[in-house]
């Protein structure tokens, strides 16, 4: 019987944001851990494991083998979603790359803004350059959770395209893409990420205010700033 495979802390965020009965996409997938917990735990019928590179995919390779699930998770060599064509698959993950990147690889694909889609990600930073290109091409944030993994903080979001409803009233909030759903999360890795990101954004503030420039930008940032210590308080 081949060995059960196991996630860290930072992985198994993600994993349990991973709607169950739909077909993964794990783009960036490295070792395939995540596409092969999802099979292996009935979580997914089947995956599609893609990277960038041969070197992952090779790792990939390895790790399925090891598993035994060749014949339930594809590898696939592709720069985001250059090599995936709409109804593929149901579920697009993205853990461990930037949140500035992660918007790249979703806007270099319009074809993904499809109704049934869902989006799990894991932004390691800039996850406002994310929420913000969600909520402007129709998609609907449902929740969020966060974790610690070796004492550092990380949190993971899901998505799903929905350009007819309705958005929330959380959404039309000044600050919204800066916390999104993590006020929500009783988790401490949330609060902990939510001060982490109130302290940039006031030292942001003060560095506009000193330097007299941008005027505009600075009025913007203290009223997300605002809107964030709000969220914290609640």
């Amino acid at each position: 019987m081949p060995p059960k495979p196991t996630l860290s802390p930072r992985l198994a965020l993600v994993a349990d944001l991973t709607p169950p009965g739909c077909v993964v996409a794990d783009i960036g997938t490295d070792h395939a851990y995540l596409p092969a917990f999802l099979v292996a735990a009935g979580v997914a019928p089947r995956a599609i494991a893609a990277d960038i590179g041969q070197d992952p995919l090779q790792n990939a390779a390895r790790t399925l083998a090891a598993l035994q699930l060749e014949d339930r998770v594809a590898l696939r060599q592709s720069d985001g979603l250059a090599a995936f064509a709409p109804g593929q698959a149901d579920c697009f993950l993205f853990a461990g790359m930037g949140g500035t990147l992660i918007t790249r690889l979703l806007a270099a694909a319009p074809w993904v803004n499809a109704p049934g889609t869902v989006i799990v990600a894991q932004p390691m930073r800039r996850s406002e350059d994310l929420r913000a290109w969600l909520l402007a091409n129709g998609w609907h944030i449902a929740t969020e959770s966060a974790c610690f993994d070796a004492g550092r903080p990380y949190h993971a979001l899901r998505a799903a395209y929905a350009p007819q409803t309705p958005p929330a009233q959380a959404e039309t909030r000044a600050g919204y893409a800066h916390y999104g759903e993590l006020p929500r999360c009783p988790h401490p890795a949330a609060r902990k990420l939510l001060e982490r990101h109130r302290h940039w954004l006031a030292g942001r503030v003060q560095a506009l205010a000193q330097s007299g420039q941008a005027p505009a930008e600075a009025a913007r940032l203290r009223t997300i700033l605002l809107d964030l210590e709000g969220q914290i308080c609640l």
